[in-house]
């Protein structure tokens, strides 16, 4: 039987399926952090927003959302991990993988190079695989949230762990961060930042720990004497994305998009020793600048071998206790 079709009908189907196909790989994903406009987060988002856009011939978008406009970090997370949020940039999932809280630890990498050499390496891919599991989220890369955490302090210089002994030291209430705190005799004490240049000032604690960025956002240079660049933490970010969001992207736009990751975490780390060689210039005269070749590093080095590993251990168990071996023989 001969079916007839309206050659008008017939028409505007066949515009429709063609505006369709042209518009069925054209995908925006929506990616969420806490950060400020300016911020680590941003820059990371912004850069890895332009090669994803320049990689998949701009088929694939993000858009930004900074200032934790979706929610904290821990909602982020929880996003991402459900698929109502497509991408976040955010610390290491350890409210749902709690073992990834030992990847924060002070004194785990000796240096930004140390960091970004072991995530590209074998052992690293495997530990984010194992991420990824456990997550249930698309681990696309590991950056550093900015650079090392820096002690600064009133009254003392730390260029050795006995210099920190009996000091109370602001610590965010991450264990990690207390265990390393007390394998070196200080005394952590738990404080919101919000909180901290006035805790500082009043002398409620003695000294604190922070990316430079957040040192000079908050001006803690005026009341503290000394930063100390004791390589006190990298806090990995996982630039993460939904499963869902994932499965949304044809094969060429995957590949794009794990092209674009694979760049950022490469160059990003470059970026933020950029940044933080500018930031320490402007508080140069501020504050006094205790650099790497003044510390005993070995020192510190030792007290993470000999107190820190086995403490983390039994706080993270097994699940980590292999990763932050594998780190530590990366050096």
């Amino acid at each position: 039987m001969r079916v007839l079709v309206n050659p008008v009908f017939g028409a505007l189907l066949a515009s429709a399926l063609m505006a369709g196909t042209a518009l069925a790989g054209n995908v925006t994903l929506r990616l969420g952090h806490v950060g400020a406009p300016v911020s680590p987060q941003q820059t990371i988002a912004d850069l890895f927003a332009q090669k994803v856009q320049d990689y998949s011939a701009g088929s694939v978008k993000l858009q930004i959302f900074n200032s934790s406009t979706l929610g904290n970090e821990r909602q982020l997370q929880d996003g991402v991990r459900s698929g109502t949020l497509d991408m976040t940039v955010a610390g290491t999932f350890s409210y749902f993988v709690p073992w990834a809280g030992a990847l924060e630890a002070p004194m785990l990498y000796s240096s930004l190079d140390h960091f970004t050499s072991f995530f590209s390496s074998d052992k690293g891919k495997a530990l984010m695989e194992a991420f990824e599991q456990d997550a249930g989220v698309k681990t696309l890369f590991v950056v550093p949230h900015g650079g090392f955490r820096y002690i600064t302090m009133n009254d003392v210089e730390v260029k050795s762990p006995s210099d920190l002994k009996g000091v109370k030291i602001r610590n965010p209430n991450v264990p990690s961060f207390n265990i390393m705190a007390e394998a070196v005799g200080a005394i952590p004490t738990p404080i919101d930042f919000s909180e901290l240049y006035v805790a500082l000032q009043r002398g409620v604690v003695q000294g604190q720990h922070n990316p430079v960025g957040n040192i000079v956002g908050a001006r803690l240079y005026e009341v503290q004497d000394s930063l100390s660049m004791v390589p006190w933490g990298i806090s990995p970010h996982m630039v993460s994305m939904s499963t869902r969001a994932w499965e949304k992207l044809d094969k060429d736009q995957q590949d794009a998009v794990t092209r674009a990751a694979s760049e950022v975490a490469t160059e990003y780390p470059s970026i933020a020793v950029q940044d933080e060689e500018k930031l320490l210039d402007q508080i140069k005269d501020q504050i006094t600048l205790i650099k790497p070749d003044d510390i005993d590093l070995d020192a510190f080095l030792a007290v993470f071998r000999e107190k820190g590993l086995s403490a983390l251990k039994s706080e993270y168990g097994d699940a980590a206790g292999k990763w932050l071996d594998a780190i530590d023989a990366a050096r």
